[in-house]
């Protein structure tokens, strides 16, 4: 990653944190206890959730497993985060502040390896997935949890486009087809996935990026879904709701594992 998107990345969520913390952590629980589930830890698992937040995923797999460990690059997620455990009173987990793409834990560490709703953030999320197939133990599992890019090449660039204009720190939506590839690449098959259209509201959407009505930012994205609603030309699906515009992102589950080898 280069220091001008890792700035970027910290920067935004920094400056978001508050809002973050209170809407992604607190406001669906019930899509939370979803992930956690399509995951199915085990009581003996040693997790690590790459690119943690405010640590709400790391949280909600604790008392299923072992021992819960989250990291994330940005250290007020972190300080979140560990209040958040405190809140909790969860004595089984702990938080690091480091880079996805650089994991520091050694090979072979952790039976689950989970990273949520990040791949996004990362100009090069091969990297993060292939530190994330090095801690994982042979016989562990790797849970990855995102939204999809449209196929299509015209949607794709605008979807990524309005993404951007909402927060900086976006990269790129990646296909469906791209995530196929990238498991291939690291020698990964896919034991279970899920596909989910997640509808939620575009006022709701800012505000999970501290965007409010008067803000320019939330001025120039609902301008640009605005103007692809007819033909739905980045793949939204947005329909207006009095002053409100509901939206669907695709979502992609994959519970994966280490392929293996054939013998010669």
């Amino acid at each position: 990653m280069t220091k001008k998107h890792r700035e970027a990345i910290q920067k935004q969520f920094t400056r978001t944190a508050e809002a973050f913390s209170k809407f992604a952590v607190r406001d669906t629980p019930e899509v939370l206890t979803e992930k956690v589930e399509f995951a199915k830890p085990q009581p003996t698992d040693l997790a690590l959730d790459v690119a943690c937040g405010p640590g709400a995923y790391a949280l909600a797999l604790a008392p299923r497993v072992k021992f819960a460990r989250g990291i994330d690059i940005t250290e007020e997620m972190i300080r979140r985060a560990r209040a958040f455990q405190a809140e909790k009173q969860i004595a089984n987990a702990a938080f690091d502040c480091g880079e996805a793409e650089a994991l520091p834990y050694s090979d072979a560490t952790f039976d689950l390896v989970t990273c949520q709703m990040s791949f996004h953030h990362m100009p090069k999320p091969e990297l993060a997935l292939g530190e994330m197939v090095r801690v994982t133990k042979p016989e562990g599992r790797i849970v990855l949890i995102d939204t999809l890019g449209p196929e299509s090449d015209s949607k794709f660039e605008l979807h990524n486009a309005i993404e951007s204009t909402r927060d900086p720190s976006h990269s790129s939506a990646l296909r469906l087809t791209t995530f196929l590839k990238m498991f291939d690449d690291c020698g990964l098959e896919i034991l279970r996935q899920s596909l989910k259209r997640r509808q939620r509201s575009f006022n709701h959407w800012m505000l999970r990026a501290g965007l409010e009505l008067h803000h320019k930012r939330y001025q120039e994205t609902r301008k640009l879904l605005e103007d692809s609603i007819p033909g739905d030309k980045a793949g939204y699906s947005p329909q207006v709701q009095d002053d409100d515009i509901i939206i669907v992102h695709n979502e992609g589950m994959f519970l994966l594992g280490k392929a293996a080898k054939s013998e010669i």
